[in-house]
């Protein structure tokens, strides 16, 4: 037996590993030391035993929540209650001194493995929780049992039989009961890094060029990377000479409600889909021309800027399917006006570059821009050099260096001064392919801008500055798009090992999160409808087959000499026992006295072997023993 701190075992210090763990992949670590800190004096109250100890702990939890609330700036946040959740946990660790307080520990982690399966569908975090749950039911046996952790290859096949015997419940529950979309809004939810600003400028862009937060995943269907600009938000409106604001889709419904018209062809055979990542906004990433193909989703489309909105905010895994539709946009002059509006302060300088420079058609303008930015002169940097005047004027003439946002913002403007409707759209472009499951991964570094202009005869076309940036020019940059890195020429662990290795990670998690979001509860109903509409046979090979081989290997775990023996002995008095008046009481000697004669001689060896192997300190074996029963 292996006996830790007094009654606390081995699988107590495990389940509280795996909780924490669980319960740190959503938190914030600015905290850690305040969490050792406290394993710390928990586990010295461990090893205390004092007359008022019950209540000094209770003290010292209202201590502990109580920093914990100032460590967290005193906002009741989900971060602060998730905290607190770990903060008792560590505490109920320092009193396991008897059954109930067990019994409580139990139950808290068993809390925190079913809200873990519930928010994050993520592979790691589903295992975890599994092994938690599987864990606990380990746990309880031994504690009901009086029974004290034993390390022996019986032993853990035992151990693991009973905490495996827990599987086909969660099969059963995940299979038959409904969906229900579980969103905990008490609290805001939407304190949130990712994803973009409410207003761009100069540098907009800057914290999110080295984030490796992943925000969504596209299922690949022949696409090309250049080709994949997911649009999120739109940037209409110039509020001054450095900065960009989206305009509300009430604000441009109610003032050009008349003013256009849209019309979409939707291609059923034409589709694609998107996983999404709990990043805690409400903004829907998709491509151009989408359309939802499933309209029960509490989803809606903003017509103008051909985006879309959650109504809850993205706080667990969601699987999207959009279909790709063929858009009419016909907008009058009121509103192509709107999209050339600009402030009084934009620079003089750029209104004469435009007016030397706009003396042809609108694409020709368009195109001239394109290739000042082509010219060599200028440079893509994520860490573009600081000035103390940061403006649009200064970059296009002076400093020539920076990312999306710097050109996108740049090329707006001037197509706009030039008389184009135009607008800046952020979203995420390229990703990541993964080779081995064939699907693109999209991070928050990969957050980028470009713009759309307005022309009459083709409606709203993409055009992409930065991708002018010659190749030689890219100082820098983590989106896998402009990146120049070359992996090759790095040590193995570092790049190419270590790059293949999350390859096969992020494919596996794919994978997961694929075939657990896909079946929603339109395939659980259909699902319990075919269970309902089988023929016995077909129950018996699903459900009952199973449940047989379960008990079957159960069986043959438990089989050992004296279980061979006995099973031995119910065979031979098989139909004999109410003939020979055998009593469960009755010992191997009376059993034997009340046998036929000729049975006596016949299984006198047996009786003798039996009552050898059960009193004497000489074992046959089990292979010996089989040999001789059977």
């Amino acid at each position: 037996m292996l006996k830790i701190n007094k009654n606390i075992n081995l699988i107590t210090y495990v389940l509280l590993a795996l909780c924490i763990f669980n319960l740190s992949k959503n938190l914030i670590f600015n905290n850690l030391i305040f969490w050792a800190a406290l394993f710390f004096i928990s586990y010295l109250f461990s090893n205390l035993i004092f007359k008022y100890k019950s209540i000094f702990i209770g003290i010292f939890a209202i201590a502990a929540l109580y920093i914990q609330l100032v460590l967290n700036q005193y906002v009741m946040s989900e971060e602060y209650f998730l905290n607190c959740l770990a903060v008792l946990l560590i505490i109920k660790f320092s009193e396991l001194s008897n059954k109930n307080n067990n019994l409580s520990f139990n139950l808290i982690c068993m809390i925190i493995a079913v809200a873990s399966l519930i928010k994050d569908q993520g592979i790691v975090s589903s295992l975890v929780s599994l092994s938690i749950i599987i864990l606990l039911v380990i746990n309880m046996y031994l504690i009901q049992q009086k029974e004290l952790l034993e390390f022996s290859f019986k032993n853990i096949l035992k151990y693991l039989g009973f905490g495996l015997s827990i599987f086909p419940f969660i099969i059963i529950f995940y299979l038959i009961f409904p969906r229900a979309e579980v969103n905990f809004r008490l609290f805001d939810n939407s304190a949130s890094s990712l994803g973009i600003p409410d207003t761009i400028s100069l540098g907009s862009f800057s914290q999110f060029s080295n984030s490796d937060e992943e925000i969504f995943t596209l299922i690949n269907k022949g696409y090309s990377q250049d080709d994949l600009y997911f649009r999120v938000k739109i940037f209409d409106y110039m509020e001054d000479n450095q900065s960009w604001r989206p305009s509300s889709s009430y604000f441009l419904f109610s003032k050009f409600k008349d003013n256009f018209k849209i019309s979409d062809k939707s291609d059923l055979n034409n589709s694609y889909q998107i996983i999404l990542e709990p990043y805690k906004k409400k903004w829907i990433p998709s491509l151009k021309n989408s359309q939802l193909a499933n309209e029960n989703i509490k989803i809606s489309k903003d017509l103008f800027n051909q985006t879309f909105i959650s109504r809850d905010l993205i706080d667990r895994k969601k699987q999207i399917k959009f279909h790709n539709i063929k858009t009419t946009f016909d907008l009058d002059e009121d509103i192509k006006s709107y999209y050339t509006l600009l402030p009084k302060t934009v620079s003089n300088k750029l209104k004469l570059w435009v007016k030397e420079n706009n003396n042809s058609t609108k694409e020709d303008f368009i195109n001239k821009i394109y290739a000042k930015f082509s010219d060599g002169s200028y440079f893509y940097n994520l860490s573009p050099k600081q000035t103390s005047i940061n403006n649009y004027e200064n970059f296009f003439f002076k400093d020539r260096e920076g990312y999306c946002e710097y050109y996108a913002g740049t090329f707006v403007l001037l197509s706009r001064l030039g008389g184009i409707p135009s607008r800046i759209v952020t979203g995420y472009h390229g990703g990541e392919l993964n080779e081995i499951g064939n699907f693109y991964l999209f991070k928050q570094k990969d957050t980028h801008a470009w713009a759309e202009v307005w022309l009459d005869d083709k409606g709203w076309v993409r055009v992409d500055p930065t991708r002018a940036i010659p190749k030689e020019n890219i100082i820098n940059s983590l989106n896998n798009t402009f990146s120049t890195d070359d992996f090759s020429s790095k040590s193995l662990f570092s790049s190419k090992f270590m790059k293949t290795l999350s390859f096969y990670f992020n494919y596996a998690d794919f994978v997961w999160t694929q075939h657990l979001l896909s079946y929603d509860d339109k395939q659980r109903k259909n699902f319990v409808e075919k269970i309902l509409n089988l023929q016995f046979s077909k129950i018996f090979v699903w459900i009952f087959a199973p449940l047989l081989i379960y008990i079957i290997i159960r069986s043959i775990l438990n089989i050992n000499s004296i279980n061979l023996l006995k099973l031995r002995l119910f065979i031979i008095l098989l139909g004999r026992k109410k003939k020979l008046n055998i009593l469960k009481s009755d010992t191997l000697q009376q059993i034997y006295y009340k046998l036929s004669s000729k049975d006596k001689q016949k299984y006198k060896i047996f009786f003798k072997v039996f009552e050898e192997e059960v009193y004497s300190d000489n074992k046959l074996g089990f292979i010996k023993i089989f040999k001789l029963v059977f």
